[in-house]
């Protein structure tokens, strides 16, 4: 039947579920062959996941995952002593892999099911209206390096999205120089897309209509 598929991240996620979001796009698309839960936890870095991953992801989980993205880092990489939400780069390592070995060992996922995105960079110009001094590029660069390593040394799938925004960057991704634009939006969808698409298959769990017998 249907698989399912986890969400967990902050704002980024969370914010997926806006008309435009990257989620929304995403349950457009597969509305007839997968279950989305969006766990997108605006403001959290990895330290209060962790903290709440029993709240999160119960012992005995409600349902079963086939597949999770898991995004985080966007809070983390905060400039130390502007907010609550700064994570030294050795405990957001340790962070992101406990999330990661949660998902895997305790709710069933396989880690080749599992897509580890990174924080993207940011728009260092917008931002000083929006977050000032918050975030560096140079910052944000090393923890996505971080997700990486996390993402090879548990086996799962990861996209290196600092580098691919950067790419992109002329394309105006970022309403407020760290959340995303309808651009921006879409390009984290092609990324998940991609993820999907060899792990959710082209035929409906329910036969189309044209192919049901008449009554």
């Amino acid at each position: 039947m249907y698989k399912r598929i986890l969400l967990l991240g902050d704002s980024q996620t969370q914010r997926g579920a806006v008309p435009h979001g990257w989620v929304n796009l995403l349950a457009n698309q597969y509305c007839r062959q997968l279950d989305i839960t969006n766990r997108g936890l605006s403001g959290y870095n990895t330290r209060w996941t962790v903290e709440r991953l029993r709240d999160i992801v119960p012992a005995v989980p409600a349902y079963h995952y086939d597949l999770a993205v898991v995004w985080f880092g966007c809070n983390d990489a905060v400039v130390k002593g502007v907010t609550a939400q700064h994570v030294p780069q050795q405990e957001y390592s340790r962070n992101l892999t406990q999330i990661v070995w949660k998902l895997v060992e305790c709710v069933g996922i396989q880690p080749n099911n599992l897509l580890v995105l990174t924080p993207p960079c940011v728009d260092e110009v917008m931002l000083k209206e929006a977050f000032p001094d918050s975030r560096t590029n140079e910052i944000m660069r090393e923890y996505a390096d971080l997700a990486l390593i996390v993402a090879r040394d548990r086996g799962c799938e990861s996209a290196d999205l600092f580098s691919l925004f950067s790419k992109h960057a002329p394309e105006g991704l970022f309403t407020d120089g760290l959340h995303l634009s309808k651009r921006g939006h879409e390009l984290v969808a092609e990324v998940v897309t991609r993820f999907l698409s060899h792990r959710v298959a082209e035929t409906l769990p329910i036969p189309d209509w044209k192919d049901c017998n008449e009554s």
